[in-house]
């Protein structure tokens, strides 16, 4: 351990994700992901501690988002600042990308300049094409199939308001997107039993490989990986409800075919969706969380509710594998 100059120790960095692509969370062991999870959680309980405010002093991160964000790119913007480092925000429209540049040209070109990079991407194909193309750490800051950097944050909040992960039962609820695929490739390597409660449209648009890929993680953990249509029904055993967006259209504005067939009042989590968990049950959402859709305002603001605290721990779960991964 390294004694900080607070008098609390800081925990030493280890060198095993130094310099690593992360283009999905499943490439994380378990040992990584505990590490990254102590160190996030000895950042967010130390936030003015100055151990490692230099520690990324000259590195460069480039933000390349296809779309609009605000947890994620302020959590990259703050963590990176954090260390000492800088960020620099490219929307892909303002890019070469915006005039057909193809993504491993322009990671090609940016690899000259950055000393880290977090792709928020249209497509997974895009961000793997990234790390084939780059020399420096990748980070996935949100595609179709993956959103590890958000989901140790929510890991990291779980952790803190239950005390643990071990055995937990976790429900996630909303539609097949980054954030469904992270938890279902992290969920069995720590010894969490996981329901996805989707409407039976949906269900056939979780990605069949990574489906197939925490199911055989999950036997050889021993933990339940189920997929529920019911949202009552799935919640029965829970100790956590993880909410994301229901419906795409809330994002992009465009309505899916798979949407026209959701019931929304019976996705919608209220007050009684929760009193089917267990009693002390709790709620979050990984934002931006449609009021009266995804959830009730009873929900959200009520006392079984940790959305702040998920959004905070956000920010540290990306300080810790930028100070882990970035040389």
């Amino acid at each position: 351990m390294t004694q900080s100059l607070t008098g609390t120790p800081a925990p030493e960095l280890s060198d095993q994700l130094r310099g690593k692509q992360l283009p999905h969370i499943g490439l994380l062991s378990r040992e990584e992901l505990e590490e990254i999870i102590h160190l996030g959680e000895w950042f967010r309980d130390n936030r003015y501690d100055p151990t490692y405010s230099d520690l990324l002093r000259g590195r460069v991160q480039v933000l390349l988002f296809v779309y609009e964000s605000t947890r994620t790119r302020m959590g990259f913007e703050a963590a990176m600042a954090q260390l000492g480092g800088s960020n620099v925000y490219l929307a892909v429209k303002d890019t070469q990308m915006g005039r057909g540049e193809s993504i491993g040209d322009t990671a090609r070109a940016l690899d000259q300049y950055i000393d880290a990079f977090a792709g928020r991407l249209w497509k997974q194909e895009d961000i793997e094409a990234v790390c084939e193309n780059m020399t420096v750490p990748v980070l996935n800051a949100c595609t179709p199939l993956d959103h590890s950097t958000h989901v140790i944050g929510e890991l990291m909040a779980i952790k803190q308001a239950k005390g643990n992960l071990e055995g937990l039962n976790l429900v996630y609820t909303g539609m097949a997107r980054g954030i469904l695929h992270s938890f279902i490739r992290v969920c069995p390597v720590l010894d969490i039993n996981l329901v996805l409660a989707v409407p039976a449209s949906y269900a056939d648009t979780i990605n069949k490989a990574v489906l197939s890929e925490g199911e055989a993680k999950a036997a050889q953990a021993g933990t339940r990986l189920e997929i529920c249509t019911d949202l009552k029904k799935a919640v029965q055993d829970a100790d956590f409800i993880q909410a994301s967006t229901l419906m795409r259209s809330m994002l992009a504005g465009e309505q899916s075919p798979e949407e026209k067939a959701v019931d929304v009042p019976r996705w919608t989590v209220t007050d009684e969706v929760l009193d089917c968990a267990k009693p002390d049950v709790l709620y979050s959402h990984s934002g931006p969380a449609h009021r009266g859709v995804c959830a009730t305002d009873e929900v959200l603001d009520g006392p079984r509710s940790i959305v702040r605290e998920e959004a905070r721990n956000a920010i540290f779960s990306k300080k810790a594998l930028l100070a882990l991964m970035v040389k």
